[in-house]
């Protein structure tokens, strides 16, 4: 019988030391995942169930997978994006027992491949991100994709995907928008994408940010939770939006607002935030400042068009490790991270406190669709079970809430009835 070693594709099992200790410490710092997530799933509603695991794979991701497995679930693994796997957190998943399709910096062919290679182990529920295995599936395996029992999805621009899906009518099987729950997009978005953005850039570039000029393209809560770090550390911020509400928010808030073409010029660094294609793209180019650095906060490699860049300026020359510099026209132009996901592909991801609040949000969705017969269809994690996790949180650091007493509570209904 095959092992999940033999079955796995990663690029070196010797490195499974570091990515053991790597995973250790995010479990020390995961109180509710391996707390409230792991007590749940007790009740043995996991055991022999197939679960694809499709996030961005370092640490606090194999802690999931790990968690879903020692509650009996067979797990299988693969990154949502090449350039943000961890190759030793690979091969300590392995070395755990747990399959793994994946390598850093791998072409975007074998990540194809690598994904598909999941689907073939036919799994009943996905936790995805980006709905990059789910849709993948739905295109090249419809049989699989009928069968599907359920998705748990992690981003804005996967429950996009699901709801667009949904609205076509061929979303055959229940999935929960685990983005949508506020002890996810609440901290992940802001607090977890801001802080880690902003570390990320000021790490490759070895630059100050006080006194820049930060252009931010998009205004949900990841686009106002880097803007609200790059205020916090001294820069200032500009926000470039299509939508008239998310702008007038931006200005409320204290940021100058603008199209690209009156932001872009000043601009020292650009970040996009935007969850969509092309951002930044060919008709931006010549608006940009020389030697503007530009990174990627979204989910598409695409929000920065690297592909066009290269194509009118050539191939470019790597002046710090993660930095390209392109010369568009006489004009440098620096890429942090090829254009990937800055803060996971140049950094270490979201803070591990973070990710424990959004993993737990996956896990207690993935149990509700495991133990609930959920009809077709986009749904959100119940109230009650996103307030288990907040309340989880605060209790792990010691802090406990009071109640409503009862001379709190709206009588509303008491006096309408006139009694």
């Amino acid at each position: 019988m095959e092992s999940a070693a033999d079955r796995s594709r990663i690029l070196d099992p010797s490195l499974h030391p570091e990515g053991s200790l790597a995973i250790a410490w995010a479990r020390r710092h995961s109180p509710v995942l391996t707390g409230l997530v792991a007590s749940t799933f007790e009740d043995g509603s996991l055991e022999g169930v197939r679960v694809a695991v499709v996030v961005h794979l370092e640490a606090k991701t194999a802690l999931l997978a790990s968690v879903l497995a020692d509650a009996g679930a067979e797990v299988v693994v693969a990154g949502s994006n090449p350039h943000s796997t961890r190759d030793e957190i690979a091969a300590a998943l392995v070395e755990r027992g747990i399959e793994v399709h994946a390598t850093r910096g791998s072409d975007y062919g074998t990540w194809e491949k690598d994904l598909l290679a999941v689907a073939d182990r036919e799994p009943m529920y996905i936790v995805d991100d980006g709905a990059e295995l789910t849709i993948r599936i739905a295109r090249q395996r419809p049989d699989l994709y009928r069968r599907l029992r359920g998705v748990s999805e992690e981003t804005t621009t996967g429950v996009e995907r699901l709801r667009r899906l949904e609205a076509e009518g061929n979303l055959p099987f229940p999935a929960m928008a685990a983005n949508d729950a506020a002890c996810k997009h609440l901290f992940d978005n802001r607090y977890g994408t801001g802080q880690s953005t902003v570390q990320a850039v000021l790490q490759l570039t070895n630059f100050v940010m006080a006194g820049k000029e930060v252009a931010v393209v998009g205004y949900g809560w990841v686009g106002r939770g880097i803007a609200t770090y790059v205020r916090a550390m001294g820069g200032r911020v500009s926000v470039i939006e299509v939508d008239p509400v998310k702008g007038l928010e931006a200005l409320m808030e204290g940021h100058e607002v603008g199209s690209a073409a009156s932001v872009l010029p000043t601009a020292d660094i650009v970040i996009t935030a935007t969850g969509g294609m092309r951002a930044i793209g060919m008709r931006d180019f010549p608006h940009l400042k020389p030697n503007v650095v530009l990174a990627n906060a979204g989910h598409h490699d695409l929000e920065i068009d690297v592909a066009a860049l290269e194509e009118q300026a050539g191939a470019p020359r790597q002046v710090r490790p993660g930095v390209d510099r392109y010369e568009w026209n006489g004009k440098p132009i620096n890429v942090l991270s090829k254009g990937a996901l800055v803060n996971i592909a140049g950094g270490l991801g979201h803070p591990i406190e973070i990710m424990d609040l959004s993993f737990s949000v996956q896990g207690l969705s993935l149990h509700e669709l495991v133990v609930n017969d959920l009809d077709p269809g986009v749904h959100i994690l119940p109230k009650p079970l996103d307030d288990a996790i907040a309340r989880a949180r605060l209790e792990a650091e010691g802090v406990h809430l009071d109640s409503l007493s009862s001379e709190q509570v709206d009588d509303m209904g008491d006096w309408i009835g006139g009694r």
